[in-house]
């Protein structure tokens, strides 16, 4: 009886063994199914190809003495002769630079101080035995520019410049305005103007209040031609230089200026009544009580090449911009005197402004820098060259075989072992 009862308690811990076993198998059975039916996991390998692989083709170069030696010398054989022809022709250029900023405080003329004007002159010249600059001021009731009138009858101080030309200047020559410590490339000031209230058009007042403001409207009319560049132009006028030994004139013209292409930016007329404009504060002095009328109409802008020029912002606080030329006649040395309006203040704002004239040649005008710049990129290119070369020859490195490059083997590089072939076959 014992025996049977220990063979039954076997027989039922098998059973309970077998079941549990069965149990297991169903969950297992259960876990693929659910397994199956997940949706199959996107593959992110890459698709096979030209592009997708890198294995279009393109030029990569080997960086060999052989390669990059030569490229130095060669640059700098290009560049240190054309650096030498541009600072060669720098040289052949005269350039005369007179500061007026203080003229206004000499009633009776005065010589200049030598840090007041430069003389840049292709043939040489003793400063010493030349007559320095000399200025004053005089008071005049009539404006130089003959499309300016003072119904204000306001009194207009003029400086009276006189200064040498120590050698006869070649024609054409240029005369400009410099000033310095005016920031034209403020982004607010580069962005106070409307182009289309240039050509003419009339404007929303919400939209002349954000390109203008706060020099959009005045007194409840529009300021025409609004914004900030508009009315910090540069308005000082020069006259034509008159001999201080013959009494003959040398004349310039302020048409041909500009840029042939600023003309198609500015109307000649408004669809505005002149009623409805005010100009700028600056201009204002130059109106009847500082308003247009009809004997004073707004300005015919298409005419105006002083305004398209300065309408150019610079990008430096020292510029200069061309204030007229002539292109026809050299300018003889001599000692020359010219009247110069005074409505441009710099003082003010700690900056300084000069009158200069000069002439070109094929090659432009004087600008040392670019040859400057050549020269040296040139001679830098023959030194890091002969660096290189010496050290080549000194203590050679050895170099590895080109051909075991990946790019230069079959297939672009690619693996050789399985991976590579599931990659050709775009799994």
């Amino acid at each position: 009886m014992p025996e049977d009862e220990e063979q039954v308690h076997r027989r039922q811990v098998h059973r309970e063994e077998e079941l549990e076993r069965e149990d297991e198998g169903e969950e297992e059975e259960g876990e693929h199914e659910y397994e199956e039916e997940e949706p199959p996991k996107k593959s992110r390998k890459p698709v096979d190809g030209a592009f997708r692989q890198q294995r279009l083709p393109a030029w990569q170069p080997v960086l060999t003495p052989r390669s990059v030696l030569p490229a130095f010398f060669i640059m700098g054989i290009i560049f240190l002769p054309i650096g030498g022809l541009l600072y060669w022709n720098n040289g052949k250029v005269d350039e005369i630079m007179i500061n007026y900023s203080y003229c206004g405080q000499y009633e009776n003329p005065v010589y200049l101080a030598p840090s007041l004007y430069s003389y840049l002159m292709s043939k040489e010249i003793d400063a010493n035995t030349m007559e320095a600059p000399a200025y004053h001021y005089q008071n005049v009731s009539e404006f130089m520019d003959p499309d300016w009138s003072n119904p204000n009858n306001l009194t207009i101080s003029q400086c009276v410049l006189d200064f040498t030309i120590p050698s006869t200047m070649k024609g054409p020559i240029y005369m400009y305005y410099r000033l310095t410590n005016f920031y034209q490339n403020h982004r607010l000031y580069i962005k106070n103007y409307d182009p289309f209230q240039l050509l003419g058009n009339r404007i929303s007042p919400s939209v002349l209040s954000t390109n203008c403001g706060p020099l959009d409207t005045r007194d409840g009319k529009v300021v025409y031609p609004c914004g900030l560049v508009a009315n910090s132009m540069f308005n000082d006028t020069a006259s034509n230089l008159t001999s201080v030994t013959s009494g003959g004139n040398y004349t310039f013209t302020t048409t041909g200026i500009a840029w042939p292409e600023d003309f198609q930016k500015y109307a000649a007329h408004t669809e505005y009544l002149p009623s409805e404009l005010t100009p700028p504060p600056n201009w204002a002095p130059r109106y009847p009580n500082g308003e247009y009328d009809e004997q004073h109409p707004p300005p015919n802008l298409k005419v105006m090449e002083r305004l398209m020029v300065w309408m150019h912002m610079a990008a430096l606080p020292d510029f200069r911009k061309i204030w007229a030329r002539n292109d026809h006649d050299d300018l003889p040395a001599d000692r020359w005197r010219v009247h110069i309006d005074m409505n441009f203040e710099t003082l003010q704002y700690q900056g300084t402004k000069w009158i200069v004239l000069s002439n070109t040649t094929p090659l432009g005008g004087r600008n040392p820098y670019i040859g400057i710049a050549y020269l040296a990129i040139g001679g830098l290119c023959v030194l890091i060259g002969l660096i290189f070369a010496l050290a080549q020859l000194i203590k050679p490195r050895k170099l590895g075989d080109e051909n075991y490059l990946s790019w230069r083997k079959e297939g672009g590089g690619l693996p050789t072992n399985k991976r590579r072939q599931k990659l050709e076959k775009g799994e």
